[in-house]
């Protein structure tokens, strides 16, 4: 195997990784991968462009396109249309049923079944190719209707998931965001430039991560707060400053999970 596949193979692997809890995000807040495949088309367009611009390539379509993996006619599309806020915001056929039903004014209780009025009549405007009944339960599942007896209850009047945050879900993608960016530029661009760091321990009761949880999270307080008067001072110190434009980020994280016994086995053989 070249030097390059094998680059590429552990890039894959790693990026896969990474990719169970994001997609697991997505699905958690109804969206599927035809709803998301365009947006990620444009990330891999503008991060190609990103780096043939860090790297002074001749930029062309065709170079663009073997970069990022993408035909030349969706290149010449990203190229002349700047992203919207549409393109942000992937609108699954669940959602789209939700808008539908609020832009038609309807009442917030209507019939599963029948005509003109009903929810079945409501999803098949949005798509034919799936059944109104696997929308209804993905609405369910994200609690944004009700299914009693034939009638069907809308509960929001947006497609906002019971359990969704906006404020905590922006934090989150901020700080992976910026976790993975600083482990990267250590990678591939200038080694240990960023603090990242990870502390793993293993073959541990529950008690013990109790006890280590307490522990990181009285800790983290102690340094936060430590941290944060520095921060407002440096702040005070600095407003007004003409190269007064950066932004600090330091993050911490805590997770545990259930390892089987098979799995610590391969984790020796592999050390």
């Amino acid at each position: 195997m070249s030097n390059q596949l094998a680059k590429s193979f552990i890039a894959i692997k790693c990026v896969s990784k990474i990719m169970i809890p994001l997609v697991s995000w997505l699905i958690k807040s109804g969206v599927g991968y035809k709803d998301f495949h365009l947006t990620l088309k444009r990330i891999f367009f503008e991060q190609a462009l990103a780096e043939s611009k860090k790297s002074n390539y001749k930029i062309t379509d065709s170079s663009l396109s073997l970069l990022a993996g993408l035909n030349r006619r969706d290149i010449i599309h990203f190229r002349e249309n700047k992203p919207s806020d549409s393109d942000h915001e992937a609108l699954s056929i669940s959602s789209r049923v939700i808008t539908l039903w609020v832009q038609k004014k309807w009442d917030k209780k209507i019939a599963f079944h029948g005509t003109p009025i009903s929810f079945e009549s409501l999803s098949r405007e949005i798509s034919q190719d799936t059944h109104p009944r696997t929308v209804l339960l993905d609405l369910e599942r994200l609690g944004l209707v009700s299914e009693v007896g034939d009638t069907i209850i809308l509960h929001s009047e947006s497609f906002t998931p019971s359990n969704d945050s906006t404020k905590c879900q922006s934090l989150l993608s901020q700080s992976v965001n910026d976790h993975l960016q600083s482990g990267l530029i250590n990678i591939f661009e200038r080694p240990n430039s960023f603090l990242e760091q990870t502390l793993n321990a293993d073959e541990l009761t529950p008690e013990s991560i109790e006890e280590l949880r307490l522990l990181s999270t009285q800790l983290w307080k102690e340094l936060s707060h430590k941290l944060l008067d520095k921060a407002i001072e440096c702040s005070e110190k600095d407003k007004g400053k003409l190269n007064a434009y950066y932004r600090f980020s330091l993050g911490i994280h805590q997770y545990n999970e259930f390892q089987y016994l098979e799995e610590k086995e391969r984790d020796r053989t592999l050390k």
